[in-house]
């Protein structure tokens, strides 16, 4: 299993409904392409927020041979709808969620008792760099259409998550440096 390192700069400075759209019919740079030379464009998250100062330091992780149990009370006990899964040496290789124990076991009548981490985990998980922006890390969620990206060392260790929610607080706590239009604009990219 291999663990792709999503390391994306930032492909849009302002995610609109049109770029989301573009991003997600894999057309990011027909969008790109289509911003003005010389135009300013905004930022609404802060350059120097990093996702280091954003994540939730990880509390738990799972290796594949772990039991779906195991899986289960870990997410009862953290309150994390998703773990990261390791390998022996620390390094990610996949991330199992609340979502993937019910959709992929329970709907195909799987036996709960019997069941691995292994054979429920997403396998192809998209990592950000503590070093990168936070607006680089929205941006790495939209790309891959997911609501939580693992946030990982140079060795591929997992140091912790950032979540929709993450960003979503984080716009609470500041909204009074974020002008109204960028906040639909951010709002928008957390609900595609």
């Amino acid at each position: 299993m291999s663990t792709r390192s999503s390391v994306v700069s930032p492909l849009l400075p302002r995610i609109s409904n049109r770029a989301i759209k573009g991003i997600q019919r894999g057309k990011a740079q027909d969008v790109a392409a289509e911003q003005k030379p010389g135009k300013r464009t905004r930022n609404w998250l802060s350059a120097e927020l990093t996702a280091r100062d954003l994540m939730h330091r990880c509390e738990a992780t799972l290796r594949p041979e772990d039991s779906i149990e195991r899986a289960a009370r870990l997410m009862t006990e953290t309150g994390d709808k998703a773990i990261p899964v390791v390998d022996a040496a620390g390094r990610l290789i996949g991330i199992i969620t609340s979502r993937d124990i019910t959709m992929r076991l329970i709907a195909l009548g799987a036996s709960i008792p019997h069941t691995q981490v292994s054979d429920c985990m997403t396998a192809e998980v998209f990592a950000c760099s503590a070093a990168n922006s936070l607006d680089s890390c929205m941006s790495a969620m939209c790309w891959h259409q997911v609501k939580r990206i693992p946030i990982v060392d140079d060795e591929h260790k997992v140091l912790g998550t950032i979540s929709q929610r993450d960003v979503a607080q984080y716009l609470c706590d500041h909204f009074e440096t974020v002008k109204p239009e960028e906040m639909v604009d951010i709002l928008w990219a957390l609900a595609s």
